[in-house]
């Protein structure tokens, strides 16, 4: 049998209260309820979880993606306009970060390949140069320090590595084009700059811009007298080089034409070089599609003015 407690009677010992049903009930029920408010219940498990929103992207990156859209198709003047706008905002977000600049770089060329008007192609030329500039102050430490302490740029050159390739290529091509759209005087001006930066950019990858470095280098040393570090044999290698890395650019056949063939008034030669660019078919490399199609008009041009030009 349990062992009974003792209890006081009238005489001194009182009987202990027993809790009764009803006390002991809503303890139970106390502790139950308890342990249920740590519990889910049945009915908040079923229920449906709503959907998180997805992060709204910040300004910065949705410029880049929004310019990155429209530059793929900048062929049409309305959406290389669309993508200028979005890398500049890009630009303005986060000023000289190198993957902005370097986009609005590359657009601000494309769009200077495609003006048939001095003023506002040299414009162009010169905002490329102008963001190629920012983002290789970024890339190219050393080159900045170098020209911010009054180094000469053809010197501070060598001081670019590998990251710094294609800024370093769209500053000289920048430099260059400008400078030619500006007149000769202008041109050797600026002739030993950008000689030693497009020579530094090829030594670093001269397969940027469908070997942009050779193609520039060729038409620049073939409007140059030997003694100045051009020449026909100079302006051939690059051309030739030009070729070989990149043999689907159109760009550089027309402008061996232009200004190699012009040089050697070599008829033959131009007329073959066109003939090549026209027949092209811009569905062999539809990612050049867009500058190939600009160096088939300028074909066209340079056809037109044969006459004049032999």
């Amino acid at each position: 049998m349990p062992r009974s407690i003792p209890h006081l009677s009238g005489s001194g010992r009182r009987r202990a209260a027993r809790p009764g049903i009803r006390g002991r009930t809503l303890v139970a029920l106390a502790a139950l309820g308890a342990v249920l408010a740590c519990r889910p219940t049945a009915r908040a498990a079923s229920a449906p979880e709503l959907a998180t929103p997805a992060p709204t992207p910040a300004p910065y990156e949705a410029a880049i993606a929004e310019g990155d859209r429209a530059f793929a198709e900048r062929g049409d003047r309305v959406r290389l306009a669309a993508a200028l706008a979005a890398f500049t905002r890009a630009t303005a977000e986060r000023p000289g970060a190198p993957e902005a600049e370097l986009r609005l770089a590359r657009a601000e060329a494309f769009r200077a390949l495609g003006e048939s008007a001095p003023g506002p192609a040299r414009e162009a030329w010169q905002s490329s140069a102008r963001a190629a500039e920012r983002a290789l102050r970024r890339l190219a430490p050393p080159w900045a320090q170098a020209i911010d302490r009054g180094e000469e740029p053809a010197s501070a050159a060598a001081r670019v590595e590998a990251p710094g390739a294609e800024a370093l290529y769209l500053l000289g091509q920048g430099a260059l084009r400008s400078a030619q759209l500006t007149g000769y005087a202008a041109l050797l001006a600026v002739k030993d700059a950008v000689l030693a930066m497009l020579a530094r950019a090829a030594e670093l990858d001269e397969r940027v811009d469908a070997a942009g470095p050779h193609r520039a280098m060729g038409a620049f040393r073939a409007a140059l007298p030997v003694a100045a570090g051009g020449g026909a044999a100079a302006a051939q290698a690059h051309f030739d080089r030009a070729r070989a890395l990149a043999p689907d650019d159109l760009l550089a056949r027309v402008a061996e034409a232009e200004t190699l063939a012009v040089l050697l008034q070599d008829g033959a030669r131009f007329d073959a070089l066109l003939g090549e660019a026209r027949a092209f078919d811009l569905a062999r490399d539809p990612s050049r599609a867009p500058e190939n199609r600009i160096a088939q008009r300028r074909a066209e041009e340079l056809a037109r003015q044969r006459t004049r030009l032999f």
